[in-house]
């Protein structure tokens, strides 16, 4: 009788645990209800609608120079270096690019117009050297400073990781802010991330109803703020929060030291599972898509508006001129920007990346519920790891122990904090619109087909944002 007892429970367990794990491969590959991407383009379409030769980003910018000194700091890197471009594009002669590592080769910029200075912003000394210096043209130092520099660890959530995103994000930010109230009068725009605005699906709840599940399709600044526990659990998204945090306190319009925040936003491909804020050679989305031999394919269905990155630079700008014309209604303020047109879903933009591809591109389907257990997997591995060999390193140096394996590579991005960006966003910029006057250029063809050609031309380098840091 016990022997049957246990039989039928055993039994009854593995069914419940069949239907669950059922279920939730359906709510995986569910996307919202209201979703409504952009219909499928056929191969004409895509190369009618791609042409970009006649984009000019002069006229979508502020386009007289002020002549003032900048300081862009992160403008070796990807965002960075297309402010820096623009900010040349319209005139300007007085920038400074704070970073760790000098700008690509390929670049090219004009060491007159643009000068470069190593700095570390985790070390209040080091950064305080860098934007205090005088600009050899000027005599003065920057008075408008670009912060674009952060470290994108989006994979992590646990408390041990924290510190890797805090001390970059966090602290990195306060010492940027603390050596701004030190001149005379200064502008700090900072380069958060759309993801401050969008709640984080939970999968695991097996919800079907968008209202309870997934909040919103659609995001404005209009809204009210997303309540924290309702954003991802990510120490890359919270690290920014306490960074917009810390740059809207120190706002001080009617004294020397103005701040604003720029939240670009977003296409449902960043990072390895794959969500990218920004589109554009050396992204995460596309020129990742090219470089890996082998794509693998879980998040097909979800869907987003998505941005350029020369619109997601040219925000920055738009920002500035606001901030210098009308205070009031820009500084100390947050604005979601998004790019020109519908939302597109991940397998669309993948297989425009592989229409206008030479190399061949292959697209292998994994099932979500496999790649949602192995990502639950390796952090419990790296959880276990850490803490098993963590007594060894307290004696010694602590921070020498890594978080991840180096044997691991990029497997070590799938965790379960990726899931947060497989959702489906419609972004509502026209608060950024109407109050900074920005207007984006580029539609999504336009952007896969100019990274691609970009890519494949050798003209944006041999970085891609799959690089582990």
């Amino acid at each position: 009788m016990a022997l049957t007892i246990l039989f039928v429970a055993w039994g009854g367990g593995l069914l419940l645990t069949l239907g669950y794990l059922r279920r939730l491969s359906r709510r995986l590959q569910t996307p919202h209800p209201l979703a409504k991407p952009q219909p499928k383009l056929t191969p004409y379409e895509l190369e009618e609608s791609s042409n970009y030769a006649h984009i000019d980003m002069l006229h979508s910018i502020p386009r007289t120079p002020t002549h003032t000194s900048y300081a862009v700091i992160g403008g070796s890197g990807f965002l960075g270096s297309y402010i820096v471009r623009l900010l040349l594009l319209r005139g300007e002669t007085n920038i400074r690019i704070i970073d760790l590592h000098p700008p690509a080769a390929h670049l090219k910029f004009d060491p007159e117009r643009v000068s470069f200075v190593k700095a570390d912003i985790t070390s209040f000394e080091s950064i305080r050297a860098a934007l205090l210096e005088p600009l050899p043209s000027t005599g003065q130092p920057p008075s408008v400073i670009y912060h674009t520099a952060a470290i994108i660890r989006f994979w992590e959530r646990f408390s041990y990781c924290w510190n890797a995103s805090y001390r970059v994000n966090v602290l990195g930010t306060q010492n940027i802010l603390a050596v701004a109230r030190e001149l005379p009068s200064a502008i700090v725009i900072y380069t958060s991330t759309g993801d401050a605005a969008i709640h984080r699906p939970r999968f695991l709840r097996l919800e079907t109803d968008p209202e309870r599940n997934v909040k919103k399709l659609a995001i404005s600044d209009y809204d009210p703020p997303v309540p924290r526990d309702d954003l991802s659990e990510g120490c890359y998204t919270q690290s920014k929060l306490q960074a917009e945090d810390l740059i809207i306190a120190a706002n001080n319009p009617s004294g020397s030291l103005k701040t604003g925040i720029i939240r670009p936003a977003l296409n449902t491909t960043q990072r390895f599972a794959n969500l990218s804020t920004i589109l554009g050679p050396n992204d995460r989305m596309i020129t990742s898509t090219l470089a890996l031999p082998k794509v693998p394919v879980w998040d097909k269905v979800w869907s987003s508006t998505s941005i350029c990155v020369w619109d997601a630079a040219a925000s920055h700008l738009h920002l500035e001129d606001a901030m210098r014309n009308k205070p009031n209604e820009a500084s100390g303020q947050a604005f979601l920007v998004t790019g020109k047109g519908p939302a597109w879903t991940i397998n669309d933009v993948r297989l425009a990346v592989k229409q206008f591809a030479q190399r061949k591109i292959t697209l292998t389907e994994v099932p979500p519920l496999l790649i949602f257990t192995v990502a639950h997997l390796v952090e419990l591995f790296c959880l276990i790891r850490y803490y098993v060999l963590l007594p060894s390193y307290i004696t010694t140096d602590i921070s020498k122990l890594s978080l991840a394996p180096k044997w691991m590579g990029q497997l070590s991005m799938v965790q379960p904090t990726m899931f947060d960006y497989m959702v489906d966003v419609v972004i509502d910029d026209s608060r950024a619109r109407k109050v900074l006057g920005y207007q984006p250029q580029w539609e999504t063809t336009q952007t896969i087909r100019w990274a691609v050609e970009e890519v494949e031309s050798g003209s944006s380098g041999d970085r891609h944002g799959l690089e582990l840091k």
